[in-house]
């Protein structure tokens, strides 16, 4: 009975550190975009958003739940520095801050009046909304307990209401999509900007780690986990359906607001009056409280770890408060349009690290595992250069070459090239000096 409860405790706190402001300012977003091709849209957004950051977590749970050791075949060393990128990325660099400047944007401003000051009603709501975080995390033995039994549940039924209000009275119907592109891609690459699927990685490691803490052993435990990994990622999933069907059904009216946080507000305004109002101040409150509290765990025991204590735990967390308390000050558009680079190049990389680690022994030669990550390097750095440099038409006409590029599947050929040629200069060393070979018949 206790493990019953263990699990659906750890399922729901690891979905609460899923479900953070991007996760709900993203799908109406690409609902109003995508119109009548809402579902074509979502298939794309739940592989990126739902679906890779299940297997990410699978790939952890089976490496013993470490996320470090994913890369221990290609370097030990650049899985650090990957998980290192990572963790900034979704601590106090981007989605730490994007939680709070939501928070602002969506759960306080449309109540204050027009001549307010803004920039020092958003400075104060970060404050005390970092100073709350700081409390939640700082005493990370009873976090699981305090997110798992109490804000997530209140959480979920604040989504299922506000999900339900659209299915049952939508604001209308589909419309035609707003843009001129392949729909599953759109919503492939749209999925990148909630971090989940890179945020897996490490996530994934925290719940091992408190699970840990009650007394579960991470290498007995992996059906447990595996349970865990599957709660979070349903409830995932059917937020966004839910959050996407809400712009779809609303794509002619919310048409001509520019950014995701007005497209949201727009939603629920058309949806229940000032009554959709509030339960969207709600929902945001609590989705990046949960968020912001578990990102600040992850990132503060990642790093306690990578100093060997010599900067503890308790300090970290304060680090992590105070960056995300400055950046958050930007607001959301500004912290999205920072982050696009760094996901561009991280993103391919985090997908094939993934497959690899849960094709595992099926893939018995190292060099072939090494080609495959260089040929996502390779991708990766082109992905970067593209996104800095949108000038520069040779990138994109090379991503545009790429088979499957338009679906945001571009990495997929150079990374099975890479592999293919691993293999091949494997199998040559095998022949010319088989005790130097990196293909191991029993791994």
């Amino acid at each position: 009975m206790k493990k019953r409860r263990d699990t659906w405790v750890a399922g729901l706190t690891l979905f609460a550190m899923f479900l953070g402001a991007g996760n709900i300012i993203f799908p109406p977003y690409i609902g109003v975009q995508a119109g009548h091709g809402w579902l074509w849209a979502a298939l794309g957004f739940l592989l990126t958003a739902a679906g890779f950051p299940m297997l990410s977590a699978l790939a952890v749970v089976k490496g013993g739940g470490n996320p470090d050791q994913l890369s221990r075949r290609f370097s030990l060393r650049f899985g650090k520095a990957l998980n290192a990128i990572i963790l900034l990325m979704i601590g106090p660099l981007f989605a730490i801050p994007r939680t709070a400047a939501t928070t602002f944007e969506l759960s306080l401003q449309p109540f204050l009046p027009v001549d307010a000051n803004m920039p020092l009603l958003m400075a104060a709501t970060a404050f005390l909304f970092f100073a709350i975080t700081y409390v939640l995390a700082v005493r990370q033995g009873r976090f699981m307990d305090a997110i798992g039994c109490v804000l997530t549940p209140i959480l979920v039924v604040l989504l299922v209401v506000t999900i339900a209000i659209s299915a049952f009275r939508p604001m209308g119907s589909p419309a035609a999509p707003l843009l001129d592109e392949n729909l599953i891609g759109f919503g492939f690459k749209g999925g990148y900007q909630t971090m989940d699927g890179i945020g897996a990685l490490v996530l994934s490691g925290t719940i091992t780690a408190l699970l840990a803490d009650k007394g579960y052993d991470p290498q007995k435990s992996r059906g447990m986990l595996r349970r865990v990994v599957l709660i979070a990622g349903v409830l995932l999933a059917g937020v966004y359906l839910g959050y996407i069907w809400i712009g779809a059904s609303g794509n002619g009216l919310l048409a001509g607001l520019t950014t995701r946080a007005q497209i949201l507000t727009a939603a629920m305004r058309n949806l229940a009056g000032a009554t959709g109002q509030i339960l969207l101040a709600l929902v945001i409150l609590f989705a990046c409280l949960t968020t912001s509290a578990g990102l600040t765990v992850t990132f503060a025991q990642y790093f306690s770890q990578l100093t060997n204590q010599r900067i503890s735990y308790k300090r970290w967390v304060g680090i992590a408060v105070v960056v995300s308390f400055a950046i958050s000050l930007l607001g959301v558009e500004r912290i999205i349009a920072l982050a696009d680079p760094v996901l561009a190049f991280a993103y391919p990389l985090c997908i094939v690290l993934v497959a690899l680690g849960l094709l595992g022994r099926a893939i018995r030669s190292d060099l072939a595992f090494k080609g495959a990550m260089m040929g996502a390097l390779l991708f990766s750095a082109l992905s970067l250069v593209h996104t800095l440099c949108p000038d520069c038409g040779w990138a994109a006409r090379i991503i545009a070459w790429l088979p499957l590029g338009d679906f945001g599947f571009g990495f997929l050929l150079p990374t099975v090239a890479g592999g293919i040629l691993g293999w091949l200069l494997d199998m040559a060393r095998m022949l010319l000096m088989p005790q130097a070979a990196g293909y191991q018949q029993n791994r």
